[in-house]
This record gives C-alpha cells, structure tokens and sequence, in this order.
C-alpha cells in the first residue's frame, strides 16, 4: 500500500521540470559569467602588443609577458641588429687631417736614456674627431656711411642675421637655440639651460620664444607649408596618422579644443627602398573628419593611402587608388582575438603567418629588384588567410559573448570584408605593408607630452608642427638643420620638390 506522505509520481515530475529549468537557468548564468570574465581578462590583459595602445602607456608586467609568450611581431628569417647587405656606417679616415700631433716616447723604456736625436719612424696613428671648445666670439660690426660726389650719402646694411642692437646675439647663437626648443622632447626652458651649459651662451627663455616665434613667420611668409601640401597630393603613396597631443585646462575648455591631436600626413620612400620623404605636422582641437579636411592635403588626393582603420579617414576611400590596412595594427588585433581562447581562436595564428609571409617575401622581392611576386606562391598565401577568416568567421557565429558579438567574429568578418586593403602590399611594392614610418613620425609628440605634460596653446602647438615640417623634411632631403633655420630666416627657405 502506498505511503500516503510520498508524492505522486506528477508531483515528482513537475519538481524534476523545475529543477531542469532552474539548472538551465544557472548554465547559462554560468556561461554569460564566463564570458564576462574571458572579456574582463582581455581588458585587463591588453597592452601595445596586442592593441593600439602606445607602448608608453603599458604596464610593468607587458615586458615580462612579452618574453614569457615570445614575440609573434618579430618579422620571420630576421635578426635583430643590421642586416645582410645594410651599407653600415662608420668613421672614415680623413687624407688630410685639420692638424697633426707627433706624440715622442720621451725616454727609452729599457734604459731610460734620453731618445732626443734617435732614429724612428711612425709605429701607429689614430685620428680623433671632436668639437672644439665653446665659446662665444664677440665680432663688431661697423656699418660705414659715405657720402657719393652726387651728394647722395649711402649707409651699410648690417650683416644677413644680425638684428638688434646695440648689442645682440649672432644667427649661429639663433640656429642653435631655435634647433634644440624645436626637438620634441627639450622645450623652451630646458632649451635655453642647454645653450648656457654646451655653448656658454647663457639666453633666455624669452630669447629662444622669439627665436621660434621669427622662424615660424619666415615659414608663413614663405608659403613652406602650402608649397608641402602640395607636394603631398601628388604623391602617388601617403601615410597618416594622429595621436594625442594634451593642451592645458584653459587651453582645452576654448572652442573646438576638447580633444587635442596632431596629425602626420608623409610619404613613405624610406620603407619602400629608400629616398627623400615629404613629412607634414599638424594640430587640431579635435580628432574628427572635419578637422582633416580642413588641412586641406587629403581632399581630392587620389593616390593610394596607408593608414589604420579609423573612422574619420573611410570616407576618403572612395577617391583613392587604393587603401592598405597598417599590418602591424593587425598582427595586434589577432593576437588578441588568440588570447581570447587559444584553442577554437587558432586561425588568427595562420592568417597572421600567411600576412608575414607575404611581408618577407615582398621585401626579399624589392631588394632583389623584382618587380612582383611568384604569383602561384602569392595564390597560395592568399588561400591560407581566406581559409583562416572563413573559419573564424565559422568557429564564432554562436560563440557567446558578454556584450554583442565575439572579438573573434568581429575581426574576421572585417578581414574578409576589407581584404583588398590589407594585401595591397603584396602587389605594388611603392606601398609598404605597414603604416610604421607615420607612427615613427608622430613618436616624438607622445614623448613630448609624456615628459612636458601638456602644451599651452594650440597655437604653440600648431607653431611647434610647422617647424618640425620644416625641418624634419629638409633633413631628410639632406639640408642640415642649422642651414636650414638661417636660410628660412634670410628669406630664403629651403622649398620641398614637386614629385615627379
């Protein structure tokens, strides 16, 4: 006979069903948990080697990590250091040094008889190069006036790059002081420490202000800028890039300066084999589309673009020749999908090796003077990464996330989607796989807030980028600096060529 107090066997079943349906319910808590945790590890987890975040901005643990995993940014077959077939450079031994010293043994080293008289010859040489001592040379100048039988009297101009007076400093005084304040990371004061301690020419902070002030005009009236803008748009290939340049509080609450950038706009010769490159700075309050058409270089350019994927620059993609993803921001976004879930994220591994691949080929190919890759060899490394992006695609359709989809879905489908952007390289050697040279460029400014703090206006700020214009440019067109700020101040800037 039954136990009246034992439930019915409903009874049973209906707790069974809730039970199940409470089991669910914490599974998929569990999961939606698990999720959250694997994203809030990513976040923790994430630093320059595997986001876009500077390397100035990582932690004490990103080197140890970064040793502990090894490197998967290292470019394959290439070690460190200069490599097979780099010219080098060392000091060169100069035919007919400025002076000759005969150093004498003074007295033999056996005896110590006096050796005055003896016979010898020269047992070795070395050359030394140096700075002689600094030192300011006080020079007079005494303009003459002279009277012509016309009856005309006729004064001498001072000197080119003498001004002031009656006492002044020389423009080689000048040129230094306005070359090291324009250096990223010395400034204004720690300029004008340095002119006293090097070069015994103890200036002023207001000094060197002028200095760059003076140099700044002469660039404008020149029209330096303009003309470097448009030697930009005829280039065929350009890099761009923009970082973070902080203003001080007052500075950044005026109009439009909510969000300080500088931006770098250059062409690329240097990574692609080699030659003079163009390089324009310049700052704005925002980092918005608008604030890069109003400098005025990428409108209406109809060459190929290097670049990351920001936003503000899609919109020029119509226009242009071509676009090529910076592969070295890619390399980060894989390695982080990987980091998600080693396992089932495996493919960001092969697409990765397939786009070094190409990148080491595509430089052993320019090196040799070919002018493309084996194109059965290129098929197949386009293969391994279609094949990689459709199975990440696959493996994270219904993997679970804890907000939208899974990173690893997210960069799969933009890799397939933008393809022809990220292998541009592998077919126009002109254009290089990264967008490494323009971040190189914009490096200084983030050790120079890193180290300065902030700037005070935006307008010094947009001073200081066209002086590095200026100067960056003419440098690497083989204009020494210092030659370079005396010829802007004398009227006569160095002008960037048109290309060809």
């Amino acid at each position: 006979m039954p136990d009246p107090e034992q439930p019915a066997y409903e009874e049973l079943a209906a707790q069974v069903a809730v039970l199940k349906g409470i089991v669910a319910e914490q599974a998929a808590v569990i999961e939606a948990l698990r999720a959250e945790v694997a994203a809030l590890r990513r976040q923790v987890g994430r630093d320059s080697s595997n986001s876009s975040q500077p390397p100035s901005q990582d932690g004490p643990a990103a080197g140890g990590k970064a040793k502990a995993s090894g490197s998967r940014r290292a470019r394959p077959g290439r070690g460190q250091g200069g490599q097979k077939g780099h010219p080098g450079a060392s000091l060169a031994w100069a035919a007919r040094p400025d002076e000759t010293v005969v150093i004498e043994p003074g007295t033999c080293a056996g005896c110590g008889a006096g050796l005055a008289g003896a016979g010898g010859r020269v047992a070795s040489a070395v050359q030394v190069l140096d700075i002689p001592p600094a030192a300011l040379t006080v020079t007079e100048y005494q303009m003459m006036r002279r009277a012509c039988g016309c009856g005309h009297v006729t004064t001498a101009a001072a000197p080119a790059g003498v001004t002031g007076g009656p006492v002044c400093y020389g423009p080689n005084v000048t040129g230094a002081a306005t070359l090291l304040a324009s250096t990223d990371v010395i400034g204004i004061e720690r300029a004008a420490d340095l002119m006293g301690a090097l070069l015994k020419a103890p200036v002023s902070t207001g000094f060197v202000s002028r200095c760059l002030a003076r140099l700044d005009a002469a660039l404008i009236t020149a029209g330096f800028e303009d003309a470097l803008k448009g030697a930009l748009r005829a280039a065929d290939v350009l890099g761009t890039d923009e970082t973070p340049a902080p203003l001080t509080t007052s500075a950044a609450s005026a109009e439009g300066c909510g969000n300080p950038h500088v931006y770098t706009v250059r062409t690329l010769r240097a990574w692609t084999g080699g030659g003079p490159d163009l390089i324009w700075y310049g700052a704005a309050g925002n980092r918005t589309k608008a604030a890069i058409t109003g400098f005025g270089i990428l409108d209406g350019y109809r060459g190929v673009l290097v670049r990351d994927d920001y936003g503000g620059y899609l919109s020029y993609d119509a226009g242009l020749a071509g676009v090529q993803q910076c592969v070295a921001h890619l390399y980060r976004y894989l390695d982080d999908a990987y980091a998600t879930d080693p396992q089932s994220q495996a493919w960001t591994r092969q697409a990765g090796d397939a786009l070094r691949a190409a990148a080491v080929a595509v430089r052993a190919a320019r090196d040799a003077r070919q002018a493309s890759l084996d194109p059965a060899f290129l098929a197949g490394l386009r293969h391994s990464y279609d094949q990689a992006v459709a199975y990440g695609i696959s493996v994270n359709l219904s993997r679970p996330w804890h907000k939208g989809n899974h990173p690893g879905l997210i960069l799969a489908r933009r890799l397939k989607r933008k393809a022809a952007q990220v292998w541009l390289f592998a077919t126009r050697f002109d254009v290089p796989a990264t967008n490494n040279g323009s971040e190189n460029a914009i490096r200084g400014y983030k050790l120079a807030a890193k180290i300065s703090g902030c700037w005070r206006t935006l307008a010094t700020l947009q001073r200081h980028c066209r002086i590095r214009s200026y100067l960056t440019t003419a440098r690497s067109h083989g204009r020494r600096p210092l030659a370079a700020i005396r010829d802007a101040l004398n009227s006569n800037a160095w002008m960037p060529p048109h290309p060809a």
